[in-house]
C-alpha cells in the first residue's frame, strides 16, 4: 500500500527520532559549549599586540607570496 509508510514518516518527524531535530540539538549544544571555552590568553595577547602595532602606525606584515 502507497500510504502504509506515511504514517510512520509522519511520527518520525513529529516526535524525537526526527534526523533533522536530532542533529539540530546537537548542533546547538555544541555551539553552546563552544560559546562557553573562554578565549586563550595567547590568542589574547597576540590580539593586543595587533592592536598597538596598529596604533603605532606600524606597517602591517607582508605575506611572501606578494
Amino acid at each position: 500500500m502507497p500510504h502504509e509508510h506515511a504514517g510512520k514518516s509522519k511520527e518520525r518527524l513529529n516526535g524525537q527520532n526526527d534526523p533533522n531535530r536530532i542533529i539540530s540539538k546537537k548542533l546547538k549544544e555544541l555551539y553552546s559549549a563552544v560559546e562557553e571555552e573562554g578565549i586563550p590568553d595567547r590568542f589574547l595577547s597576540l590580539l593586543e599586540k595587533l592592536d598597538a602595532a596598529e596604533k603605532n602606525g606600524a606597517p602591517a606584515a607582508k605575506h611572501a607570496d606578494e
